[in-house]
């Protein structure tokens, strides 16, 4: 029994040709119906706090990325009929579900109706929550929120999509007319944090299903779609926007700083070559983190909680900030700190005046200053700041340098004090790159779309990523007398799975997928060894580690499967292709039969 191992511990190479040599993987294929007419390729950022749509259409005579610009989703219904629909580049990631009324989203949705926000982050299992997380108050509303409405956070993230998507295809036909949408079929591309573990990205699988976006639909190809890491296709996004200045060159060595909602996450890339076309390589591991603007948020609400409290000591007559009105703190928390404070604020500044709104006859206001914004801002920074120096850490330690730039995405990049901080902290060393303007906040569902066409033209920019383990399955293998087993050509394999000639109905089976630190891990399993259990600890070696299993289902009853053998030893046999796709810091195993899936995991590097 051999044991094939996809990828190295230090680089899982993503070439197609690559592949070939170790596995039956198939390349995407555009659809018959895109022979024709083309595909639209939809990227959704679902974020923590707000959401972002882009799209661009796939011409049969396009050749890849450069011939694209996506295009971002930029009007969202607005919070009544009276009120025009809210301009920008995303939507808040809020849902709520009224006793009376329709389900609300987005701008839509007031405190009032019961207000859930926040709830992305409960597809992780408390568990997998930091501490100060499990603790925050946006969490626990979000969680007691949710209990009240008797549903799951699946159920709820699928309630919010198809609302999203419904609204995104009327975008599309306002912009192309509803023929050119009837009549082209859908490539979808998910965003999702690099940090998250296999079981966060298997709901996510399950809540795009659920929300009808791979619903089929007459007339068209079948929707496709793929998941892409938040950095990669931010990365995607900045760094094709920064080859149209013929400022990139061969060798140089990046890091993007993708610095969203909850997390803030670091891809690091080499130029390996700019023609004919621009092609990327992973430097080191990524790293992230759940230290996003969310947090800094939490940290504003704190310091201004805590200076209307000290106000309100010396005055009687002053409301408290839970007995302030809803519009007042709103006013506050979405004109004056989102859209002001924390995007303009700097080390240096002076301070701000904020008004509380009328309190009877009086309109008090608190001062924030310099020491208070200071803190509020460096609570979050140290976070980030740390994940920076450690990625330029590893870059020095592999290549002897440091990269040449740092480029700053994300609605969280567009912070001034973050830049500043930055550029201080490596002026003269390392440039940071910052745009002040919507680019950085639509930079990963732009990225989404570059990364769907890439996937669909076969034309991948990111050649090869790098892997804290080997990944592989048991397959056994029949030798010719006298052949050597180690030095064997490697082959292009299927499975074939066995089943009792008197089995009827459909019938689920699995396999267990291995795992390996070692820098070579083992290629052959003896039916008497012993297989290392869940014990294995992170930098410990060990030759194989039983991580996970991937769950499969005959696509048809057992009793309509082709028959082998002959009178009492006759079976049945279901003959199935493997795919491995990568997705940032995570694997995508399928197991397909005749195009259709049976079977799916998806392993994640941080996964324990």
């Amino acid at each position: 029994m051999l044991l094939y191992y996809f990828g190295h511990l230090l680089l899982v190479d993503f070439n197609t040709k690559n592949f070939l040599d170790d596995f039956n993987y198939t390349p995407f294929i555009m659809p018959r119906q895109a022979n024709r007419n083309g595909v639209i390729v939809i990227g959704i950022d679902f974020g923590t706090t707000f959401t972002g749509v882009a799209y661009d259409y796939l011409r049969r005579s396009h050749h890849g990325q450069s011939d694209l610009t996506p295009l971002p989703i930029t009007l969202w219904p607005a919070s009544n009929d009276y009120e025009e629909n809210s301009d920008s580049p995303k939507v808040p990631s809020s849902i709520a579900y009224p006793l009376n009324g329709p389900i609300a989203w987005g701008q839509q949705v007031s405190d009032e109706q019961g207000a859930i926000r926040w709830f992305k982050l409960l597809l992780l299992d408390e568990t997998d929550l930091q501490q100060h997380l499990k603790n925050s108050e946006h969490i626990k509303k979000a969680r007691e929120a949710i209990n009240k409405t008797g549903k799951d956070v699946v159920t709820m993230i699928a309630d919010y999509l198809a609302r999203v998507w419904h609204h995104v295809l009327e975008d599309i036909v306002r912009a192309r007319g509803r023929q050119f949408l009837n009549t082209r079929s859908f490539h979808v591309v998910i965003t999702v944090p690099a940090i998250w573990q296999d079981y966060a990205i298997e709901r996510m699988d399950w809540a795009l299903k659920k929300a009808g976006i791979l619903d089929k639909r007459p007339g068209c190809a079948g929707t496709t779609y793929n998941f892409v890491s938040e950095p990669e296709a931010a990365a995607l996004a900045a760094i094709n926007g920064h080859n149209k200045y013929d400022t990139l060159e061969c060798g140089q060595t990046f890091i993007i700083a993708d610095l969203g909602g909850g997390t803030v996450d670091l891809i690091s890339f080499r130029v390996k070559s700019i023609k004919p076309r621009l092609l990327l390589e992973e430097v080191v591991e990524g790293e992230g983190a759940l230290c996003g603007a969310t947090f800094l948020d939490q940290a504003f609400l704190s310091c201004l909680e805590k200076k209307v409290r000290q106000m309100k000591q010396n005055e009687r007559n002053m409301k408290s900030w839970q007995q302030m009105h809803p519009e007042e703190k709103r006013r506050i928390m979405n004109t004056v700190w989102e859209k002001g404070i924390k995007r303009k604020y700097y080390d240096g500044h002076s301070g701000y005046r904020i008004d509380l709104g009328a309190h009877g006859t009086r309109r008090p206001h608190v001062f924030l200053d310099k020491v208070d914004l200071n803190d509020t801002f460096d609570s979050v920074y140290e976070n980030v700041s740390t994940l920076v120096k450690g990625q330029i850490d590893a870059i020095a330690a592999k290549t002897g340098d440091l990269p040449q730039f740092i480029v700053l995405t994300g609605g969280f990049g567009r912070c001034e004090y973050i830049y500043r901080k930055l550029n201080q902290q490596y002026k003269d060393r390392i440039e940071i790159l910052f745009e002040s303007n919507d680019r950085p906040w639509t930079a990963v569902a732009r990225g989404a779309v570059l990364s769907g066409v890439a996937h669909m033209t076969n034309q991948d920019q990111v050649d090869s990523h790098i892997s804290r383990y080997s990944y592989g399955w048991v397959k056994e293998e029949n030798f010719e007398q006298g052949g050597s087993v180690e030095a064997k050509t490697p082959l292009v394999y299927g499975y074939t799975r066995y089943f009792e000639i008197d089995d009827i109905g459909f019938v689920s089976f699995s396999e267990p997928i291995y795992r390996s630190n070692l820098v070579r891990p083992p290629n052959r399993l003896a039916e008497n060894e012993v297989i290392k259990g869940d014990s294995e600890k992170p930098g410990e070696p060990a030759e194989f580690q039983k991580h996970a299993v991937i769950d499969m289902k005959t696509p048809v009853p057992v009793e309509e499967l082709p028959k082998r053998g002959r009178g009492e030893f006759q079976y049945r046999y279901l003959f199935y292709e493997v795919e491995v796709s990568v997705l940032g810091a995570s694997l995508v195993i399928k197991a397909m039969f005749g195009g259709e899936e049976i079977g799916k995991k998806v392993i994640s590097e941080f996964s324990n």
